[in-house]
């Protein structure tokens, strides 16, 4: 199987749950707190890591608690986290959650993953290049973006880039890249043209997910539509970051492009049946009995 490098964010997430919604110069009591690993890098390594692929992961996190409770998780779902430098200047990121009645407000803290710059990665590029695959997400900066994919690009590397959050992206990106992965709110924001537009535009490289609706694409020809899985929805948080870890994945194993967006839909399906961004994401046992039962409409 070849190996897949992850360069992305790694964060904590802090969520706390309230009855109701503080307003400016408010205080209240809140219902629950909880601490989950995040970051959406950390995610997408994680999501491929847990269906069997030999993963790396490159990002940074501050030299604290919940930098070295990131990297601890990451190994425990068989992530090589060795090239994740721990900062002393940045705190590790983290994502300020709350959650009241349902609806979330979110305040995202980059930290360390400001320092994910080009210096890194010039730094990291032999081991980055002992990849085959790589994925690259938006919660680093741009330019840190723009480099990787144009070096890999020219070294012949598989580039997936899922760009969220989204931000208008330079021509020369999209060029550097073999797969871009928005949804379809994200695929909006990027091409600013109707959708059979923009799928006719980018043939086997533009993949929109649209949740439970599924995944497209254009094969050159007329469009594919990939259905979603029958599931049971209970979080569908970290499903888009499941999905691109796990086409990663896919793409590592050699599959076609029809057969790696189906296995990565059938993941993301399942994903959603389990609360939490990580926690819910499927091992390969796991989807590999999911698909077997014919639930994932294949």
């Amino acid at each position: 199987m070849k190996k897949i490098a992850v360069i992305g964010s790694l964060n904590m997430d802090l969520v706390a749950v309230t009855e109701v919604s503080p307003k400016m110069g408010e205080t209240v009591f809140g219902k629950d707190f909880s601490m989950f690993p995040g970051g959406k890098g950390a995610n997408q390594a994680t999501a491929a890591g847990r269906l069997g692929a030999q993963v790396m992961m490159f990002g940074t996190v501050g030299d604290d608690d919940h930098g070295r409770s990131l990297l601890a998780e990451l190994e425990k779902n068989h992530v090589d986290a060795v090239h994740v430098v721990e900062r002393k200047d940045a705190p590790t990121g983290c994502a300020l959650i709350e959650s009241c009645r349902g609806q979330n407000r979110i305040i995202v803290i980059p930290g360390a993953n400001s320092k994910t710059d080009k210096s890194y990665l010039e730094d990291k590029m032999e081991p980055i290049l002992q990849a085959d695959v790589i994925l690259l997400s938006m919660e680093i900066p741009l330019a840190s973006i723009e480099y990787a994919a144009e070096t890999l690009s020219h070294h012949g590397k598989t580039v997936i880039l899922n760009p969220a959050p989204a931000v208008p992206i330079p021509e020369s990106l999209i060029d550097n890249t073999s797969y871009i992965l928005p949804n379809e709110h994200e695929a909006a924001i990027l091409f600013n043209m109707p959708e059979e537009e923009a799928l006719r535009k980018y043939p086997n490289k533009l993949l929109i997910t649209k949740g439970e609706h599924g995944v497209v694409y254009h094969d050159g020809e007329k469009p594919v539509h990939i259905p979603a899985a029958e599931v049971n929805p209970v979080d569908s948080t970290g499903a888009g970051d499941t999905f691109a870890g796990a086409f990663a994945a896919a793409s590592a194993k050699g599959m076609v492009l029809k057969e790696a967006v189906q296995f990565a839909a059938a993941a993301a399906g399942l994903s959603v049946e389990k609360h939490g961004a990580q926690s819910g994401m499927p091992t390969d046992k796991e989807l590999e009995a999911f698909r077997s039962r014919g639930k994932s409409n294949e």
